[in-house]
This record gives structure tokens, sequence and C-alpha cells, in this order.
């Protein structure tokens, strides 16, 4: 393979401001993961080396300057500007610091990253009552990004002399391998990570077992050297062949069942969140990989996709991750069902309408504990979800919420009661149609209880809607009219034969509770022939 020339990793002139907004989406969600999640959670490191892997490209040739205004963040040196919304968000963390002028060398490390970004998530006022935003860069040791106005070449020397006093980070710039040697930058490739492409093409073209397992296994190693050094852009190609040689019919089980498990090694948080972040800053290029990863190896995807889900901005992405995990189905159940204890109650709504899309019967039981979760948005979803997965098995849960505190949970349960035709709830139903309530305060619950009781049919209500039929209900009439119509209604879905002689006599009376009955007199006389 011939070696590539150094345009070869270099970023067109007409992705350029792609690429800045990329790096500047990256910068937001890294600072947003050190405020959101404790200081152990691995979402933090990710995300920051995240936004390192889409900064180191922009810092090939020299420094990066980075100006922030009000309303925009511009790369003066590079003639590049950008006034997305996250730049406008990100510019105002750093004015609020009084930080305008940042500079990047090309030395930039993951540590140095992360220090930095910590210091914008603390308290602004701390910052500034405590020396200033270049204060706190010079007291965290950061020699690789300077504020405001840092003389260039002292923040190179100073640079320079920190590199002599450094350990070396695996997978920074200028660390040291295992052997001693210096790997160099992070996007300076070895000959041996330029070999995944001519490794790709003859794990394609093998005709023997034991060659495409080797191979197989060459390709995640030289996968895992290069995400070592964070260099992601080859992977989308390496997924795609794998994933094509795993459906292909021409490949024996073995060599199916080692390809899974090449994928499931290679895809881990690091790539799922590469993927991601790809996606949502350019639409839907990956959108057919990532559907396929999530059905092929679901389970291992399913973690990095939740943490997603809870931190994504965007509706859009929000909707396509959700629809990710519930394409990666059963093998995303466990993973959905251990955040049904989240604290954060649009989290577990969350997780709940998921489950009701997978439908898993496992679902079932910690669905159930979760009805009666202190959020009413929950229980509504939790019903909704309980009737997709098991009307049967669901059915003493949903009545359970018929004495649920919140009217629109109990309008959630009775609605799904007559969806799933329950006969056990026939009588907590009529004890809702026939709780005292004179004027008729809670009409519209009636009212769907009446209806749900249609649904089902049980000749037990036939007596109980043909006594509102007859009731006279002097005090709201107009309310009390509404009411007969719907039990009208309900008594011409039912298929008792012993509601038509008032069904037909009522129907002569020439206003809207007539013409109910008239219909319902006809349909039930077609539901009973």
């Amino acid at each position: 393979m011939p070696e590539p020339d150094e345009n070869t990793r270099s970023i067109s002139s007409q992705d350029q401001n792609l690429q800045l907004d990329a790096a500047l989406n990256a910068l937001a969600k890294a600072q947003k993961a050190l405020n959101f999640y404790p200081p152990d959670h691995p979402q933090r490191d990710e995300a920051i080396t995240s936004a390192y892997a889409l900064l180191k490209p922009m810092l090939q040739k020299r420094e990066l300057i980075l100006l922030w205004s009000r309303d925009a963040c511009t790369a003066p040196e590079a003639g590049l500007r950008s006034t997305s919304s996250t730049a406008k968000a990100l510019a105002r963390e750093m004015l609020t610091r009084k930080l305008q002028r940042l500079i990047i060398l090309p030395e930039l490390s993951v540590r140095e990253l992360k220090a930095f970004l910590t210091i914008l998530t603390a308290d602004a006022s701390e910052v500034l009552s405590s020396g200033g935003i270049e204060k706190a860069v010079s007291r965290a040791g950061i020699s690789s990004i300077g504020v405001n106005e840092v003389d260039l070449e002292l923040l190179k020397q100073k640079q320079h002399e920190g590199a002599e006093e450094e350990t070396g980070v695996p997978g920074e710039a200028g660390s040291e391998g295992e052997d001693g040697s210096s790997s160099g930058s992070a996007m300076q490739l070895t000959p041996e990570e330029k070999s995944l492409e001519p490794l790709l093409s003859r794990l394609k073209s093998s005709v023997d077992e034991t060659e495409y397992l080797e191979l197989a296994r060459e390709i995640m190693d030289c996968v895992e050297r290069l995400k070592a050094k964070e260099f992601f852009g080859p992977l989308p190609q390496a997924l795609e062949i794998l994933l094509q040689e795993y459906s292909s019919p021409e490949r024996s089980p073995a060599e199916k069942e080692y390809t899974r498990y090449v994928l499931e090694q290679i895809t881990d948080a690091g790539v799922t969140n590469y993927l991601l972040d790809n996606l949502e800053q350019r639409s839907d290029e990956l959108s057919d990989l990532v559907d396929n990863l999530c059905t092929t190896i679901g389970k291992t995807l399913a973690y990095p996709l939740i943490q997603r889900l809870c931190v994504a901005e965007s509706l859009r992405m929000r909707k396509f991750v959700a629809n990710a995990l519930t394409r990666a189905g059963e093998a995303a159940v466990p993973a959905i069902v251990s955040m049904l204890k989240d604290e954060r109650w649009y989290v577990v709504r969350n997780m709940v309408t998921i489950l009701g899309e997978i439908a898993s019967i496992s679902a079932l039981k910690p669905l159930q504990q979760a009805i009666w979760h202190p959020e009413t948005k929950v229980r509504k979803e939790v019903v909704k979800s309980l009737l997709k997965i098991s009307p049967q098995g669901a059915e003493s849960s949903v009545i359970e919420l018929l004495g649920d505190s919140d009217p629109e949970v109990v309008r959630q349960a009775v609605y799904s009661l007559g969806a799933m035709r329950s006969h056990l709830a026939v009588k907590p139903l009529m004890a809702i149609v026939l709780a005292s309530d004179t004027f008729l305060k809670n009409m519209h619950l009636k009212k769907l209880a009446i209806a749900a009781l249609g649904r089902i049919g049980n000749r037990q209500a036939t007596a109980v809607l043909m006594d509102i039929l007859v009731t006279r209900g002097w005090l709201a009439p107009r309310r009390w009219a509404e009411l007969k119509v719907a039990a009208a209604t309900a008594l011409g879905q039912m298929g008792d034969e012993t509601a038509l002689p008032l069904l037909k006599r009522l129907a002569g009376s020439g206003n809207t509770l007539g013409e109910a009955c008239a219909d319902a007199a006809d349909n039930l006389e077609r539901v009973v022939k």
C-alpha cells in the first residue's frame, strides 16, 4: 500500500467549519459530563477523549487560536467562524470567566484538556476571586493551553520545559510505548496501523476458516492500536465490513461467531460515542451502521446508548438513540431495567417507553414494580408499556392504579383496561360510574369508564348503563344528556339484547339521545344476529 501523503489526514477547506463545530460540540459535552457524572464515572473520561480526538486534527500543523465573543467563536488564523447554539453557549461559559482568547498548542494532551475543562466547570465567581482564569490555568500546570493575552513563544517555551517533567500518559502525544520507544503524535500512524485496509480486504476474500479467524484477530489487534492512539477515522469502514461478513450466508457458524466477538471487542463506549458524535454533527451519515450494530451486538452498545440518551440535547438525537435501543431488543433489556431506579424521573420515563417498544416479557416484573413511581408521567407511561407487553399479565397492576391519587393516571388506567378488555376490571369500573356525583363534576372520567365497559362487553354492566338512561339528572341536565349518550353507545357494543326494548323506546325522542339510542339499537341487533 503506498505511503499516504501529508494531506491524507488533513481537513479539506470545505469541511473545516464542520470540524470546528464538531470540536466545539465535543468540548461542550465534555464540560457537561464533568458536571453531570460523579468523579469515577467512565463517561467523564470518554467525553474528554472524544473532544481530544476531534481537536487533534485541527492541531496537526500549528496551534489553534480561538477568539470568543458573545455570539460566536472564531479561529482567525484558519478563517473559521462558528455561530451555532453550542458555540454561543460555550462562549458564555468562557466570557463569564473573562476568557476571550484561547491558544491550544499541537502538544495538547488528554490530561491537560481534562484539567482545563475542570476549571471551566468550577464556579465562575470562585475562579475570579482566586486570581482569574490565567492563574487557574497556571496553577493546574497546563502548558499546552494558554488564555487571553499569552505570548505564544513564552507559551511554547513553558510547554517545552514542562515536557521534560512529564511522565507520559498512554495515548497522548510524545508518550512512550511499552517498549520504551516514542509513539509520537496521536495522529502519526505506524506501518502496522496502516495495514488495516489490506487486512480487511484479505478478510473479505478469505475462503479458509483458519485463515479467516486469524485475519479477524489481527484486525481486532490493529483496531485496538488505533483506538489507543485515539484515531477513530478508519473504524466505521472496518465495522461495516465486519457486519457484512457476519451476515454473509457464505460464512461458517464459527466464522460468524468470532466476527461477532470481534465486533463486541471493537465497539466499546469510546467507539460508540465517536459514532454518535458524528451522527449528531453530520445528520444520518452513520445511522445505518449504528442500526446494524444495535441489531447484532445490542448488549454491548446498550449502556453507552443509555448514557447518551440521558445527556443528548437535540430531540432528533434523543429519538435516534431511543430507536437504536429499541432495535437492540432483548439484549438491551437488562441495561435498560437497571435504569428504572435512576433518581431522574425523565430518565425512568424514557426507559419505560423503550421497554414498551421492545415488548419483552422479561421486563414485565420490573415495570410492575415501577408502577408506583412518585412521578405521574412515569406511572402513566408504565401503564402504556404494560399494555404493549402483556395485557393479561398487567391486568391486576393496572386495576390497582384505579385508586391512584392523580386523575391523569386513573384516566390512563381506565382507558387501558378497556383496551385490554379486562373482565376483572368490570366491578371497579362500575364503581367509578356509580360513584356519587350529583353535578357530574367527574363526568369525563365516568364517560371513559362507560366506554371501557362497552369495549369489555361484560353483561354485568348492562343494568348500570340502563339506569343512567332513565335517570332524570335535573341538577346538571346538559352533562347528564352527554353521559346518557355515552351509555347508549356502550350498550350498543355489549351484545346484551335485554337493552333493546329501552333503546328502541328512547330512539323516538327526536333529540341527540334519541339518535344515539337508535344507532345503538341497530348496532346491537347486528351483534345479536
